[in-house]
């Protein structure tokens, strides 16, 4: 018996420092920017995604109070901040009827209009919400909902009605939550929605989470946070997936957004738990990272660090937007943006 318990006490041991260690606890967190603090936006909650619309250096923002998800608030929204001004972020006014707590969101343009798509979670359930960008104003188009989709974390449009959104959980909440997070079992999933319907197009996946597509629509790439990894796949005419290259970027990665130039630009954890404990307690430190990704021609990535910061500057970074010489990043709780100059 004495030996048997010698033999459990090891394992789980073993099993506690893996966990450790996959979730980077163990890694050495040092200060680099490159490039400057140029501003701090503090108006709103958790910007923990965003969308530039190049064409007019709109800034789409959405910002919710994540530590209370289900409690409406006049300052949950989608803000809007023009690049190419000195104004703070200011709230859209739009037509919803219900509950709108935006969580990934997606800009897509078709004959000169500007739609926005954005994950919803309220009390009546989890949603994609379209809007038509009008007059200043978010006007509602239609909400999305499908039974497997119990957990909508990102979305990208390519059609002013069809999108992908991730799903980050396989479980909304309970035991088998925690099994797939601490076990690392492998139960999110890639949805498409074809005009008409809903479908599964990809997956299992450690926690998928990120979004985006590249500039010519050829490919898709999605972030797993917890698989700390880049996977990018071909997309077919018909919206199915060909998985071509999976990078391992060694941190929690979050949302990605493309440049002009076809650079990834993501928003990563890298110490996963100390982000869960962020998330119960604001006073608890969550360190972020800014990662810049160059692809070649066959999908494989040149990586750079652009920011790392131990969580005072900013926790929990969730999201970066590179627009005119400058770098924006907003996290997933913080009524914080940076504004970062980066240098020549």
């Amino acid at each position: 018996m004495k030996r048997f318990l010698v033999i459990l006490s090891l394992v789980i041991g073993f099993y506690v420092l893996k966990t450790l260690y996959q979730a980077g606890q163990f890694k050495s967190i040092t200060n680099t920017n490159k490039g400057e603090v140029a501003r701090v936006y503090t108006n709103m909650y958790g910007p923990e995604d965003m969308q530039v619309d190049r064409a007019t250096g709109n800034l789409f923002i959405s910002a919710t109070n994540r530590r209370a998800p289900l409690v409406d608030s006049p300052e949950n929204g989608i803000y809007i901040l023009n690049l190419e001004s000195d104004d703070n972020p200011r709230m859209l006014d739009n037509d919803f009827q219900g509950s709108f707590h935006p969580h990934g969101l997606s800009l897509f343009r078709e004959d000169s209009i500007l739609y926005l798509f954005a994950v919803n979670h309220n009390a009546q359930g989890d949603f994609v919400e379209s809007f038509i960008y009008q007059n200043d104003m978010l006007k509602h188009q239609k909400s999305y909902s499908y039974e497997e989709m119990c957990c909508p974390n990102d979305v990208v449009a390519i059609a002013k009605d069809k999108f992908y959104v991730t799903n980050d959980h396989g479980a909304k909440k309970g035991f088998m939550r925690v099994i797939e997070e601490y076990f690392r079992i492998p139960y999110a999933s890639l949805f498409y929605y074809n005009g008409e319907s809903f479908s599964e197009v990809a997956g299992p996946f450690l926690y998928a989470n990120g979004v985006n597509v590249s500039n010519d629509g050829k490919f898709l790439y999605l972030t797993t946070t917890i698989g700390a990894s880049l996977i990018v796949f071909e997309r077919v005419s018909d919206g199915s997936l060909i998985e071509r290259t999976i990078t391992d970027l060694a941190t929690g990665v979050d949302n990605i957004d493309v440049d002009e130039n076809g650079n990834l630009w993501i928003g990563a954890h890298p110490k996963l738990l100390s982000f869960v404990k962020h998330a119960k307690d604001s006073s608890n430190m969550s360190p972020s990272q800014i990662l810049k990704l160059i692809p070649d021609d066959n999908n494989e990535f040149e990586v750079e660090e652009f920011y790392m910061n131990d969580g005072v500057e900013l926790s929990g970074s969730s999201v970066v937007v590179p627009y005119g010489g400058h770098i924006y990043i907003g996290g997933v709780f913080d009524r914080k943006l940076l504004k970062i100059k980066l240098n020549d």
